[in-house]
């Protein structure tokens, strides 16, 4: 056994050795990729559609559903003399400005829950304290019936005036954001504000601002002809690619020469796929921003063991997968014109690499996403 394959063998032992559950993992992606496009934030349940409604936008303009059809948006719910918990909803809604300022189709949508006296002079005044993007971040207002109706109809909220006399809590309301999608779905509901009754607020109310997020990147990137879960799509091809890897590998050592050429060519071609669908994924949608663990992990504190193996896994990758791209390349086209003696000399290197680097894509993508899986 040559020096190339002791090397695979001993990193992939050591890096993976503390990982059984990543093997069932890889055979479950390869098994089942087709499912991935078009399926994006997938309505598990019927959360119902928003209905009509026309209000008043601080600046004056009239503002309906329709102008929000083609946008994925965020609904809050709050009044202008709130005292206790509208400032943090809308923090959590200016840090949301702020977070998905990236993707241009998202808008955030405050509806006043007491109309009577937030008019568009209250609003603007309200709004520019919280900086407040004029196109992005609308403020609503208007009749208050048709206000208290479709929060009850449409968002399933609830919303009732306290006649306490405290101009603070004039009006009992939900502290819910709802995200909906481009036709008017509702897709989730999550905490404005950190829930005092949770056991530690402070994290779930940083998981749950990471989940809508996520969400409202999944919706972003919602059409038939892109994968509906980038990070999933990239894992199965990487599975598929080191399976191919290790069929081709088993048929040229049985001396069946076709075998071995269809399935390196569709290898090689699925990595080129991987490697524009990458690309894109980081560019496009993600617009340069990196993922990282603690962003991912719904662990508190993970093992410090679990992050140096992450490291680990993630360092070795990456600079192999640069390598690896026009090593493949060159492999491949020695032997398709007929230079073996040099192509096998250079495959010796080529496929440990190539599948090293195909399986700890996998890796990458089982520790960032379903090791330690947001809720």
């Amino acid at each position: 056994m040559n020096m190339a394959w002791h090397f695979l063998i001993s990193v992939v032992c050591a890096t993976f050795a503390s990982c059984p559950l990543f093997f069932c993992h890889l055979v479950t992606l390869s098994s089942c990729p087709l499912v991935l496009f078009g399926a994006a934030a997938p309505l598990d349940e019927d959360l119902g559609t928003v209905g009509d409604f026309t209000l008043t936008e601080r600046s004056g303009r009239s503002i309906g559903k329709s102008d929000l059809l083609g946008k994925i948006w965020i609904a809050s719910f709050e009044f202008v003399r709130c005292t206790q918990g509208c400032p943090q909803i809308s923090a959590t809604m200016e840090r949301l400005q702020e977070d998905l300022k990236r993707y241009p189709d998202v808008r955030l949508v405050t509806f006043t829950v007491d109309p009577e006296h937030d008019h568009p002079e209250e609003l603007r005044e309200y709004a520019k304290h919280y900086h407040a993007d004029p196109e992005r971040w609308l403020f609503l207002t208007g009749d208050e019936k048709t206000i208290y109706q479709l929060l009850a109809t449409s968002f399933h909220l609830p919303a009732q005036k306290n006649t306490s006399g405290d101009p603070g809590n004039a009006v009992m309301h939900s502290p819910k954001l709802v995200l909906v999608d481009r036709q008017g779905r509702i897709r989730g509901y999550f905490d404005g504000r950190p829930d005092p009754n949770s056991p530690d607020p402070e994290r779930d109310y940083q998981l749950n601002l990471r989940k809508l997020k996520a969400q409202v990147a999944a919706l972003e990137q919602d059409a038939w002809y892109l994968p509906g879960d980038f990070p999933r799509f990239h894992a199965t091809l990487n599975a598929i690619t080191a399976m191919l890897l290790l069929l081709g590998y088993s048929a040229i050592r049985r001396r069946l020469i076709r075998w071995h050429v269809v399935c390196m060519l569709t290898a090689l071609g699925l990595s080129v796929l991987f490697l524009i669908s990458y690309g894109y994924y980081h560019a496009v949608i993600k617009q340069g921003l990196t993922t990282s663990f603690a962003e991912q992990t719904s662990h508190a504190n993970p093992p410090a063991w679990v992050g140096m193996v992450y490291q680990g896994v993630l360092w070795t990758h990456t600079p192999l997968a640069v390598v690896i791209a026009p090593l493949a390349v060159l492999t491949a086209f020695l032997g398709l014109t007929g230079r073996l003696q040099r192509h096998v000399r250079l495959a010796r290197w080529t496929l440990p690499i190539w599948l090293y680097v195909a399986i700890s894509g996998v890796a990458v993508y089982w520790m960032l996403y379903r090791l330690y899986p947001l809720p």
